[in-house]
Order: C-alpha cells, then structure tokens, then sequence
C-alpha cells in the first residue's frame, strides 16, 4: 500500500476547523471488498497545491464525514498521474511500480497541470485504463507564466509619463525611455547572479533554435564546433534594442539556470524589448532580486512568491500556436487549465466524493489570498485555509453535494435512530451512509429526486460486502430462509436446491438422502444405504431393501448395478457378493450359488469359469466342469465313460474272493489295514457331507471337500455332462442307480448255479466253460460290505432332493442341483427316485442290520453260523463284546446327512446337529474302544476328535471370518490327516512286521501291548484252583466288598472265559461267539451239540466242584 511503501509520507496532524464540523470520532473511512481504509488527498510539494488541496481536506472531513490521510510528495502533475493510478513508485522514472491487480491508496489530487504533461497522461490512459486517473476538468482558473512587473513601477511610470509598462509595446526604445523606472544594471549585487556559462545561455540547441528564429548572429557567440548565447560582462545577455547602449537595458532576472530562456530572448529581440536577462545563483536569489530590485522577472501563477509585490503580467500579442509550433515564441504563452483529478474507482467507492470535486471550483484570486494570508501570518496551509473557509461560506456550501442525495452503494441512514430509512419525508438529521452487509442500494424516485436507500437483501439472496449496488442470489445447493443475511445456508443432508435466489430447499423424496451439504440436483438425491432404486427411469425413486446377496452403498440404482459404474464414483456401485448372481435384465432378483466359487459377484450375468445358466450351474453344451473351468469334452471322457464301469463291475464281482466272511478275535495285520483304509475312506465320506453344509467353511477345508466329493458320486468331476448331457434328473438316476445295479449284478453272479455254457461257433464244439458257484450266505457278506461302505454314501445322495436352500429372491434351489427349483417337476421327480432309494437301500438296509445286531448272541450260540458270516461285514471289524459298534457307524453317516437336510437354510443349526453326532460319536468310541486293534482306536478317536473340532471352528468361522479361523482350520486339518496317515503306516507296519517275523505284528497293531497266552492260561488255571478252596459263604463276602465297576468286569470275564474256554453256561453279558464268526464247530465236553443253550446266570454265583462237567439240559 502506498502508505506503507513510500518514505516521503507524511501525516497531516488532526484538527478542527468548524466548531460543528463532524469530530474525528465520527469520520468514516472507504470500504471496499471488505478492505477499509481512508480518503487519500495527494499533495504535490507547492504552495498552490497545499492550498487548494486543504480546502477539500477540511470539507472533506469535516462536513461530508471522511477520514481523509494527506500524502505529501512530488512536485509534478506527472507524479500525481502515477500516484492515482496506484503506482507503487510515482516518482521514479525508470519504473514507477504500476499494475493493474493494485488498488489505489490515493484517491484525489488538485492543482495539477495536464496540458504539461501529456505524454504521461495518454500512457496511463493506454497501458493501464482499469486503474488511469480521471480527470474532472478545471479549478476553476488558468495558470500562467510570463514576464512579471511590480505593481509600484507600473504604477511610477504610468504617472510620470503615462507608459504603461504591463504592455510590451510601451518598452520600445524608439520614442520611450522605460530603463530609467528600473534598477540600473550596474546597482545589482553580482553575487546573486549565477555566471553565464552555468546557464542556459550554454544550451546549444536553445541558443541555435534562437539564431535561427531571429538570425541575431551579434547576440550569440559561434566556435569551431559549437554555438552559445553572447555574454555580457560575465552575467547578462543584452537584447539588440539595447546592445549598443547598456544603460538603457532593463534589469531581467530568472530562476533556475535560466527558466523561459528560450522564450524570453525570443521576445526580446522579436518585440524590441530592451532587456538585460541574468539568471539568478539559486532559488533564495530568486526570490529576492525582484524584492530588493525593481525588475524584470519571469514567474508564473498560481505562486506566493511574489504576491507581496502585487506584479503585473506583462500583456504580448495573443498566442499564436502555429507560431508555437514552429518554435518562434514572439507572442503569449498559452493559458495552461488548472485541473483536479480523482481515482477511478472513487465514483464506487464514495461517490457524494466524486459530486464534491466535481461541484469544487474557485477562482485564481481565492488561491492567492489563501497563499498570502498564509505568509502574512507565517501559519500553516490548513490555518489559512481555514480562515478562508470560515469567511466565504456562500461560496464552498454549493461544492456540498445534499446529504440525501444519496448516489449508487449509498443509502439514507439516520444517524439518531443508527438506522437506514428508505425514505426522506423528514429529511433532517439524515445523511448517506454505504450500505451495509445484508443489504443493497436501492433507487428512490420522489419528489426532491433521485437518490438511493439501503434494503435489506430478500430471502434467497445475500449480500456479504457493504456498499454494494445489488443482492447476490442463493446458488443452487443453498438457500436463505431470512431477509437482509450476509451468507446463504447450504442445504442439509437429504435436501437439494436445483434453482437460484430460493429460500428453502427442496426435500429428497421418501428413502432417499444426500452425501453431503449443498446438493445442486434432485440427482443428487439417492436411496439410502443398504437400500436400492428400483426405479426405471431417472429422477423417479422407489427405494427397496438391498437383498441378500448384493451390496448397496448410498446412491444404488437399477442402472448402475447393471453398468458397473456409478456417477459418484466406483465406491458407489452396488455390486453382488461373491456367490451370488442375477439375471441382467432382472438385476434385483437374486439368486444365491453353490458352491460360492461359481459366482464371481459384481455385475448380473457375471459367472466364473466359463458357467452359465441360473445360477452359474451349468457348462455349456459340449463343456464339463474341469475343477476351476469348463473344459471342452474330450474324446479321452468318452473313452473312460465307455471303460471305466465295466472295469467297476469286474472289480465289484472279483471283490467276492476278497470278502473273507470269516472273522477271528484278533485283526491280523492285512485285516487291520483293511479296516484302516475303511476307517480313512469313512473320514473323507464325512467331511464330502461337511462340505454340502451352507457353512462357510476355511479355504483348506472347503477344497478338500471339494475333492472328496467323488466319494459321494459327485462324478460331474469326472465329465459326466459329456455323457449323459446337462439334465439333472438324468444325472441324479445315474447316481441312485448305481447302488441297485451293483447290489443286482452281485445277485444275479450268485443265482448262476455250476453249469456248462456253449461254446462260440468260432470255437471247436468241445469247449465248456463252467460256472464257480457263489455261496448265498458269502454273498450276502460281500453285498453288505459293499452297501456298508456306501452306506454315508447312499444316505446323502437319497436326501439331496431334500435339501433344498433358499434364494434371497424367494425361490429355492436343490443344493447339488441349484438349477433345479424346489418344487418344479425335475424336483418331484428326483424326490421319488431319492425316496425309493431311501426306502429300499437305507432304511430297509440299516433295518436289516438292525435285526443282525440283536440276533447276533442267539445266532451265535445257536451256532447258527451262515447268518452270523452274512452279517461278518457288519462285526467283524469289531471286538467280540461291541460287535454293534458298526451300527452306530451307519448311523453317523445317516445323521449327518440329515443335518444337512434339516439346516440347509441355516448354517449354526447344521454346525450344532453335525457336532451333537460327533460327541456322541466320539463318546461312544472313547467309551467302548471297539475295534479291534488299538491302534484303530486311537487314530479313530483322533480323527473324530479332528473332525469335531472342524465343525465347531467353522461356527466362528461363519460368526467372524477373521484369517485367524482359517489357519486354525488348516491346522486342524493336518492334525485329521496325519492321524489317518500315522494309523496307515502302522498298519502296513504291522503287516511288513508280521511278514517279517511271524506273529509279531500283533504287539505293533496294539502299540506294545503283547499278551503271552502260555502265561495266561497258566494264570487262569493258578486262579481255578484257588478259587476252589474258597468257601462259597466267604466268596460271596469277598465279592460283596468289590466296587460295581470292578464286578461287571468280572462279569464280563465270567462270560468271555464260560463262552469261549470251557462253554459255561453262566452269561452276564451279550457276546457273539468266536467259534460262530470262524464257522467252527464248538467242544461240546461231554454234551450234544443240539444241547447247548443259552442259560440265565444265577443271581448268585457258586464255585463249580473241581472237575464238575458243564451243565447240559435238555431243549
């Protein structure tokens, strides 16, 4: 700012000059663009200018209001351009600071002299008219300067010889003497005259314009290379009127080094003018030759300098600017217009300012009594001006502008009341005022005229700055309730304004918000989070709960799920979850996948791996599923399909001579392996069936699952739907077919009895080819050790039908069958195969297994062997006492598959029915270990106790999802696998040990444990004997002593030692004979065969004599 950057700044001290002018307290100062800061008045460094510039100063301030800041500086019209201009550096020639981007601290300036400078005005006007000064015209008078008498002299010689020497003519030497009224040369004190080559007399191209002019060689001195002026007697030039007489000059002094030097000699010798120029030695011998001589002397006005002389101007011919032009200056210089200039952004800022420069003029005559007064009274500038002011009130009160008339950012206020008024019926005591914040200047047309009031901005528009003309309008997205604010109010979330100046917003509609503040549009609006709009065209909303299935930021449509793209944003898409797909066309209609991995989420229509249909169930026509893609058939699949089930019926009827249906107490290496394989295929069966739960299961355990579905005829692996096509009912046939047809081809192997068949014509006549007879009751084994390990199997592929989950549109899928519905005639149809298949192979098989487990003791002691080795498949694996341990296994299998029908829509029911049949399961095997060798039993508890864990992990799994849950489950996992491998290898352990060593496996199947029977039996007879010599009464003392647990262990040694030592008929517990399991015959001891019978233990037990025989009744 041009305060704080100029060093020549100056401030005038505050003072009154009206007795009721506006104190200092109650100035007001300019504001703009809510900037305020004061008038400012600059001063150039002159008398003329300090007078005329203090007049407004006081007015200003004390009767219109203003602070006004004086800035003193310069002595130039040319500064006062740049300063006006704001210009950073006025002063400075070579780079005054001037831009259009600064705003002016200097608002007016008066006394200046344009017509001097007009190179600097038109630069302004060109390079910088947004900011260039204007000018509003004259003072009021003209300057001038000429050639000056004092009045005393004019006056001298008029009366003495009627010259009047304010008339160039009257200087003519020819019938005139005017010399003898002025100083003689010869009286002048030569110190205060500067000598002739310090002068302008030195300027060649003054002194050669002059030669040429007047072509007064004798009045200029020429060398070799250079031309000056002719001086005389150190310090003058001599006109020609007077060159030959020196007497008869007339003493003529200048200031400077010779101001006006040009034009002076000119006139001189142009008019006859007998005069004797000298320059005066500096600006106090300016000042004080014409004082102390009567002279000659060029000045101009206006100028206090020689007011006190009272000079007269001495009259040329009239100007003449044809002559100017050509540099002959024999006539009057012209008359210079006095102007005063003002800012160009004061007509806004303060334009009652603007009408008071305008209105401001005084003549030449004021100017110099304000300046003389001043030097009468050697005050200051304002003292002077005051005076004047005080003494001439009819002449300043027309520059005051009416205080009603109020101009454009203005309005009339009254100050009593400190409010505006939008009228002046009473015009007293009001005055204008810049429209505050809130407001705007309004036109009022009455009858004294035009002037403007402050109203308030209506609602819907604002108005932050003061002094402004109009009210800015609410953008869209604001809103303004209440009438003359400052600032408008951005609408609220849920509310959007589409339309300027309003003052309120528009509401979204129902189920619909905004982002932010300030929404422009009703596009703007859109469905709350969580919910989607399912409207078809755009600017409509119906707002409907997100489905299950698909994410629904703030903003969802129809079209941007469909799109992919949002206008918000990609943050803003609604996109379906992974494992849930929908049609394109029918976007909001979701459908729910299994498994997940088919459907990728994001936009409808989007399957993984080359799937397609509703939803991502199937391959394309000539594709099947590869694991991760559909493939295209192959003719390798084709050659599998047409192989591969022969070779499974071959092996199926080869598996009769590997279905022993003998069985002994002890697993023998190669049968514990056997029944380790069994054990180990059980596992994978189970967690196939884990992985038909909707649980959300660990990334490890969902691809084991995955690949173990083989074991539930999941053949789709195995290209299936190049086979038989893409149709589900066929597809489901051909699983539930297979266990019929394996169960028919070994009926039928066993009904061909020994026979000869004809040989093949291509073959001589004598070929025969028999027929081995299958045994009904080793066929029966083989046929149930084939259902029995199908059994999990069979279970879960019957109630797949029944498994049906829902879909978050409404409708529901078969679980292994998504693109089937619930309900439609595929699914009736694989209901009723499923249910045969359920009648006949599970329910009738478990119910034929039932019955073998009850009947087993009887048939056993009835030595009833072909139905006992029917049902070997079913005991064998087994310890003697638990031989219907087997029927809990079924019964795992089934129960879990029912889980999976019973909670098919609801994960932690399945996890909570899937774990009960776990614990029960694991509490029975802890509690009765029933296999027969112990290493069976560990790592069957092991993997029970693993697969239990699974399903409780998955619970979290589901509530949670953290990685934490995955790692565990893997870990788990790996405990389930290597407990499986660790029995495996100590079976084939067990079995290269034997192979090896003999009998020795025996002690690596029960981990150590190896029982010497010579040693037993030895034991057993030491404890017959002794037994003996016990008297019954103090037997039974003893026995009643034992705790429960240690009697029903003697029990069960009781029954072991009378059914397979010596046939006793004491039984206190159920057990299936080893003799009847190896189809032996048993020692009868003395009694018929047909004779032994089961018989009821005595409530009390009494020590046979020594050597008594086994009791033996009759049937």
């Amino acid at each position: 700012m041009l305060v704080l950057l100029f060093s020549w700044l100056r401030l005038v001290p505050a003072k009154q000059c009206f007795a009721d002018g506006i104190p200092e307290f109650g100035r007001r100062e300019l504001v703009n663009d809510g900037q305020v800061y004061p008038v400012g008045l600059f001063v150039l460094d002159y008398a003329a200018q300090h007078a005329t510039a203090e007049l407004v100063n006081i007015l200003l301030q004390e009767k219109m209001g203003y602070v006004v800041q004086k800035m003193v500086n310069g002595s130039l019209a040319s500064h006062a351009f740049f300063a006006l201009a704001g210009c950073a550096r006025p002063t400075d020639y070579s780079d005054r600071g001037c831009s259009e981007e600064r705003t002016t601290r200097a608002h007016i300036s008066v006394e200046g002299w344009t017509a001097g400078y007009p190179k600097e005005w038109q630069l302004l006007q060109r390079d910088y008219p947004s900011v260039a000064p204007r000018n509003l015209g004259s003072m009021g008078y003209v300057g001038t300067t000429s050639l000056f008498i004092p009045s005393h002299v004019q006056e001298l010689a008029y009366n003495a010889e009627g010259l009047s020497l304010d008339f160039y003519r009257d200087y003519n030497t020819s019938w005139r003497q005017p010399a003898q009224f002025f100083t003689r040369i010869e009286k002048i004190n030569r110190s205060k005259l500067m000598v002739c080559e310090d002068t302008s007399l030195m300027n060649v191209e003054v002194i050669k314009v002059y030669l040429e002019i007047t072509g007064d060689h004798e009045g200029v001195s020429q060398g070799n290379e250079s031309i000056r002026g002719r001086c005389f007697d150190q310090h003058f030039w001599y006109a020609p009127a007077c060159r030959s007489n020196a007497s008869s000059c007339i003493l003529s002094v200048t200031g400077g080094t010779g101001w006006g030097i040009s034009e002076m000699l000119q006139k001189a010798t142009l008019l006859g003018m007998p005069l004797a120029w000298a320059t005066a030695n500096g600006w106090e011998a300016y000042t004080s030759l014409p004082m102390d001589y009567d002279a000659v002397f060029y000045w101009w006005t206006p100028d206090p300098t020689f007011l006190r002389l009272n000079a007269k101007t001495i009259i040329f011919p009239a100007h003449d600017a044809v002559e100017w032009s050509k540099n002959i200056r024999g006539t009057a210089a012209t008359r210079v217009q006095i102007d005063k200039y003002i800012s160009q952004d004061l007509t806004a800022l303060a334009p009652d300012i603007e009408e008071f420069m305008n209105n401001y003029q005084v003549d030449i005559q004021h100017v110099e009594k304000i300046m003389l007064d001043k030097l009468q009274f050697g005050e200051s500038y304002f003292d002077a001006a005051c005076r004047w002011l005080l003494a001439n009130g009819d002449w300043w009160r027309k520059w005051i502008p009416d205080k009603t008339k109020c101009f454009a950012r203005y309005g009339l206020y009254n100050p009593k009341e400190e409010k505006f008024v939008d009228n002046r019926a009473n015009p007293n005591n009001l005055k204008c005022e810049v429209c505050s914040p809130g407001s705007f200047s309004d036109t009022l047309q009455d009858d004294n005229g035009t002037t403007f009031v402050c109203r308030d901005c209506y609602a819907g528009s604002y108005q932050v700055f003061g002094a402004s003309t109009m009210c800015n309008a609410c953008q869209t997205g604001e809103y303004q309730n209440e009438t003359g604010q400052n600032s408008c109010h951005r609408c609220g979330f849920g509310a959007y304004q589409d339309v300027i100046g309003q003052s309120s917003c528009k509401l979204c509609p129902a189920g619909t918000t905004t982002t932010g503040l300030g929404s422009l549009f009703i596009t703007d609006c859109g469905c709350i989070e969580k919910t989607i709009n399912v409207a078809k065209s755009q600017g409509l909303f119906q707002c409907v709960p997100c489905p299950e299935g698909l994410t629904c930021p703030f903003g969802s449509t129809v079209q941007s799920l469909q799109q992919g793209e949002a206008p918000l944003g990609p943050q803003y898409v609604p996109q379906l979850l992974e494992g849930y797909w929908s049609d394109s066309q029918d976007p909001v209609s979701i459908y729910k996948c299994e498994p997940r991995a088919s459907c990728p989420g994001g936009k409808p229509g989007d399957c993984a791996g080359g799937l397609s249909g509703i939803p991502c169930a199937r391959c394309p026509g000539g594709q099947t599923w590869a694991g991760k893609e559909c493939a295209e058939c192959s003719g390798v699949t084709f050659v599998l399909w047409a192989i591969v089930p022969p070779l499974c019926l071959v092996c199926l009827l080869k598996s009769y001579d590997l279905v022993d249906s003998k069985a002994d107490g002890e697993a023998s290496p190669l049968q514990a392996c056997l029944i380790a394989a069994g054990i180990a295929f059980n596992v994978m069966q189970t967690i196939a069936v884990f992985g038909l739960m909707s649980v959300t299961w660990s990334q490890s355990l969902s691809s084991a699952s995955s690949g173990f579905q083989i074991f539930l005829l999941d053949l789709d692996q195995l290209g299936l739907n190049c086979v038989l096509g893409s149709n589900n009912v066929t597809r489901f046939l051909l699983r539930v077919a297979i266990f019929p047809v394996a169960s028919l081809t070994l009926l039928s192997r066993w009904a061909l009895a020994v026979r000869t068949l004809p040989c093949p014509r291509f073959l001589p006549q004598r070929c025969r080819v028999q027929v081995k007879k299958w045994v009904f009751f080793k066929t029966m084994n083989c046929i149930g050790k084939f259902l029995q390990v199908g059994f999990a199997t069979f279970s879960a592929v019957s109630l797949q039908p029944l498994m049906c989950y829902h879909h978050p549109n409404g409708l529901h899928s078969i679980l292994k069958y998504p693109s089937t519905f619930c309900g439609d005639s595929e699914h009736v149809i694989m209901i009723v195969i499923g249910m045969v298949l359920m009648a006949i192979f599970v329910v009738g098989f478990f119910a034929a297994c039932s019955l073998a487990a009850w009947k087993m003791p009887t048939w056993s002691l009835k030595e009833d062997h072909r139905w006992v080795q029917s049902f070997t498949f079913l005991t064998g694996k087994f310890r003697l006492d638990t031989w219907w341990f087997g029927m809990l296994l079924l019964l795992r299998g089934f129960a879990l598959s029912i889980t999976v029908v019973l909670g098919t829509d609801r994960p932690q029911v399945q996890i909570a029915l899937a774990s009960l049949v776990m614990l029960l399961y694991l509490c029975a095997l802890v509690r009765v270990w029933p296999w027969k060798a112990r290493v069976l039993n560990v790592a069957d508890t092991a993997l029970s106790a693993g697969m239990l864990l699974l399903v409780r992990q998955a619970s979290a799994a589901t509530l949670t999802g953290d990685q934490f849950n995955d790692v565990f489950s893997a870990l788990i996992l790996v405990l389930v696998s290597g407990s499986a491998v660790f029995m495996l290898l100590m079976c084939i352990f067990a079995l290269l040990f034997s192979w090896r060593y003999g009998d020795g496996g025996r002690s690596v199947l029960h981990l150590g444990a190896d029982i010497n029977a010579e040693t037993m039996s030895k034991a057993l007879k030491d404890c017959a004997a002794g037994l003996l010599k016990i008297e019954s009464a103090q037997l039974k003392e003893k026995l009643g002593k034992i705790n429960t647990y240690d009697l029903e262990a003697l029990q069960a040694t009781i029954t072991l030692v009378s059914l397979e030592l010596i046939q006793s008929p004491w039984r206190f517990n159920s057990r299936v004979a080893l003799q009847a399991i190896r189809g032996e015959a048993p020692s009868t001891d003395g009694c018929p065969q047909e004779q032994h019978v089961p018989v009821q233990a005595p409530p009390v037990l009494s020590v046979l004599p020594e050597q008594t025989q086994p009791h033996c009744v009759e049937h």
